[in-house]
């Protein structure tokens, strides 16, 4: 028995020191597409999930990542914090502020974390209502329920941020959403320009694509926290079981969505056979 203790504890201690090593690391995904809305290469680098970690001294590795992608554009769809850890804010606008001496446009919606913490009686209200106004000096657009045209590449993007209601996001069951919500929300989406949409929660990519988001990027389910290599993540943060949008590429109706692993934890934090994430996508006219 002693024997069997003492094994199991060794497996234990290997499996930790590993855990705590691959929450350091992320990679670089890249994902093409192209579309006739585009007239030169545009590069997208999509960050989402961040909730205030840190990759090296302030974020430098991941600065530097980005950096090295050349993007266009930078896309943040939601929660780059924690609501309750209302100390490491500061993490996440230093970043951000970073990202907007690239001199490109960085555009971010709202995920759950920052819709929850902006609640008037949430107890972190009053200090994300200065954080969401120093976001906003850094010189990153938010679009909350917005749209607005970017110049990227030489082309006109027509780039809208989607903030989806907390009910979306409740536990244990199946999220929904009502039909007509991103019209209310968001008017038409544009025919002419290359139209990208920014909604962190990826449960309804098919309503997104029926919208009419030529592109849209999404984040949430951090991959399903552990992947079964063969089979695809095992859970998703409304412990939904083997979600249907955990990470990747999706085609739905012709229409692409990039959902990403993001590059933070929360609460449970665990990445097995799932490693963080920096998306760079990469949209080409098509020939």
């Amino acid at each position: 028995m002693n024997v069997l203790i003492g094994i199991i504890s060794v497996i234990v201690m290997i499996y930790l020191v590993w855990q705590y090593q691959e929450l350091k690391k992320f990679q670089i995904t890249r994902y093409e597409m192209t579309s006739s809305k585009v007239r030169k290469k545009i590069n997208m680098v999509l960050i989402s999930d961040l909730h205030s970690f840190s990759y090296g001294k302030e974020n430098r590795l991941l600065f530097e990542a980005v950096k090295n992608a050349a993007p266009d554009l930078v896309l943040i769809p939601g929660d780059l914090i924690v609501t309750a850890e209302t100390k490491k804010y500061e993490i996440s606008l230093r970043f951000a502020q970073k990202l907007c001496s690239l001199g490109v446009p960085v555009l971010f919606s709202n995920g759950n974390h920052e819709s929850k913490a902006a609640l008037p009686e949430s107890e972190s209200a009053s200090v994300y209502e200065q954080y969401d106004r120093q976001l906003r000096q850094t010189g990153v657009t938010v679009l909350n329920n917005k749209s607005c045209e970017v110049s990227a590449g030489g082309t006109n993007v027509r780039v809208s941020g989607l903030e989806l209601p907390l009910s979306s996001y409740k536990k244990g069951r199946k999220p929904c959403l009502e039909k007509d919500f991103l019209n209310r929300q968001l008017g038409e989406p544009s025919k002419e320009h290359l139209q990208v949409l920014l909604a962190h929660h990826p449960a309804f990519a098919a309503q997104y694509a029926k919208w009419g988001a030529d592109l849209t990027v999404c984040g949430h389910n951090h991959g399903g926290l552990v992947c079964i290599p063969g089979i695809g993540s095992v859970i998703s943060p409304q412990f939904v079981p083997f979600p249907k949008y955990d990470a990747g590429e999706f085609t739905v109706d012709d229409r692409k969505i990039f959902i990403s692993r993001g590059l933070g934890t929360h609460t449970f934090h665990i990445r097995v056979f799932n490693r963080a994430e920096l998306v760079v996508i990469t949209v080409k006219p098509e020939k």
